[in-house]
Parts: C-alpha cells; structure tokens; sequence
C-alpha cells in the first residue's frame, strides 16, 4: 500500500483538542472515500481486495478512514508463520489535531491484535510524493526495506499502477492507446519506503 496520509495543520486542528476523543469502527469503503478522493495523492479509485476498512469518528462526524487488505507481495510478508496485512489507503480531515495519524494507526493495531491472528502490519511511504513515514516511525513501525523506483501513469488528472495497463479491463484498453498518442504519461519516482509492525501478544 502507498504511504496512507493526510497532510496536517501545523497548529494542530480545529476539530477535538485531543485524538483521543475520537472513536474508531469498522465501515464500508463507500463510507470514508470522499477522504480518499479530498485528501489522498492516490484520490478515490480503489483496486485490489479489501479486507477491513475503518473510520475514525468524532461527534458522529467521520474525520478518518483506513482501508486495509492482502498483501500483494503476501508470500513474502507472510512467510517463516507470519500473517500479514497492509494499511492500503489512509486519510485524515486537515483540522485533525496533531498525533492523530499515530493514534488511528494504534487503534487499527489495537483492533487487529483483539480481533484477528494477523501478526504484522506493512504499509509504505512515497517518497516520491515527499512522504518519509514520520507517521509510521511515531506508531512504532520500523523501516525494513524499500522498494524498487515506483513507476505510474497519469492520466486525465489522476495516477495509476503501471499494472493498469495490463488488466483485461475496459479503461485499460483505453489508457494504452493514450500512453501510444501522449495523452497519458508514464512517471519513474523513488523507491517506497517499507515500514512493519509486529503484533505481540500475550501468547507469543
């Protein structure tokens, strides 16, 4: 998953003088995607399964969303009796105080280590988009690995995976025509910087 973040207001926010006033639940991806399309890089569209996503509430008004799923490389973040997942997408309101990432992304761990035998969490920072995975590094995940250079597409106002090109879908089709006659552009960037966290549990 891309780096899943908000950017924040350097004054902390105008919404609860705490994160810890929020509340965090379980939801529907159609629920917290207008974070997506408002306040991520990546904007609205949503490829790949979904397992879990999660909001991020306060006073009834939603000011997070989290989406979360398999791995795309699970065999290798899933080996030697490890069970994996990746935060995928994650987005903030701007008016959220500060810490507010940290704390969301403890309450996600929270909730896996409760409620699921997952045993590690993976999510990445876009350098490319100046993302270094301070978010991460504050909830304890630790860097280790990165990625090969990331490579997209934009296209009509809006970035792709390279693999889009691939797919058997319709819009595929169309964007490889577009990429042939210049419309749509292919991008290299910097690697991705891969963070992890190992749920512990009393058991373990």
């Amino acid at each position: 998953m891309a780096e899943q973040l908000a950017l924040q207001l350097e004054d902390g926010g105008s919404i609860p003088t705490s994160p810890l006033q929020n509340k965090l639940s379980l939801c529907r991806f159609r629920d917290i995607r207008f974070l997506f399309e408002k306040y991520h890089y990546k904007g609205g569209h949503m490829g790949g399964g979904i397992s879990w996503c999660f909001k991020l509430t306060f006073d009834h008004r939603i000011t997070g969303g989290a989406v979360l799923g398999k791995p795309r490389h699970d065999k290798v973040y899933s080996s030697n009796g490890d069970k994996s997942i990746e935060i995928r997408r994650m987005a903030l309101l701007d008016e959220c105080p500060r810490n507010s990432e940290s704390y969301f992304l403890g309450k996600i761990i929270w909730w896996l280590r409760r409620n699921t035998d997952i045993t590690r969490v993976i999510s990445y920072a876009d350098q490319s988009v100046g993302h270094a995975g301070t978010i991460y590094k504050a909830a304890n995940f630790q860097v280790i690995g990165k990625t090969a250079p990331s490579c997209h597409v934009f296209w009509r106002g809006k970035r792709y995976h390279p693999r889009s090109l691939t797919i058997d879908r319709p819009y595929s089709y169309v964007m490889r025509e577009a990429v042939k006659t210049g419309e749509a552009s292919i991008v290299r960037g910097e690697p991705k910087l891969i963070y992890a966290y190992c749920i512990r549990r009393s058991h373990d």
